[in-house]
């Protein structure tokens, strides 16, 4: 299946009773054609060059479990945005990378830490059928992630980390 350079992944993570247009689907043949071409997707945390890491994805962890911790970046050196100091790879603190199969693809992500991608003070809101407000939390932006897929010219991703993908 070919990707337009315009091609965007999104990944959403399934809730237990989907509503559309005010139905509630409950036979898996409705949500099926409703559906369509979505589909469960497992990332899997990867080094840069691909090779598996982990199953955990949460920003907080890294393979074996260990906490991420975060570094002063150094501005203008390095001649590529997927590189550090003098040519180096950058570190992997500011640096996330997924493969994700998607229609029966892989593709390979790469994602830098964007403090910036949503305005300070932004929060995450649960509501209720009746639309008032049931949680509310402020948005963390050090799990806000944007980058692009490998091979695929024009592609965008943008990612919150928090708790998982």
């Amino acid at each position: 299946m070919g990707l337009s350079p315009g091609f965007t992944v999104l990944i959403v993570l399934p809730a237990f009773l989907l509503h559309t247009s005010g139905l509630y689907i409950a036979s898996s043949v409705s949500l099926q054609h409703v559906l369509g071409d979505y589909g469960l997707v497992r990332p899997i945390s990867v080094d840069a060059e691909g090779r598996f890491l982990s199953h955990a994805v949460s920003s907080g962890q890294v393979a074996g479990g260990q906490p991420r911790r975060r570094r002063r970046r150094e501005v203008g050196v390095g001649e590529d945005e997927w590189e550090g100091p003098r040519g180096e790879p950058a570190a992997s603190l500011d640096r996330l990378y997924y493969n994700v199969t998607i229609f029966g693809r892989e593709f390979h992500l790469r994602l830098r830490h964007n403090a910036r991608l949503v305005a300070p003070g932004a929060k995450i809101e649960w509501r209720d059928d009746s639309d008032s407000t049931r949680h509310s939390e402020p948005l963390h932006d050090e799990c806000l992630y944007v980058g692009d897929i490998t091979d695929t010219p024009g592609a965008t991703v943008a990612i919150s980390n928090c708790d998982g993908l």
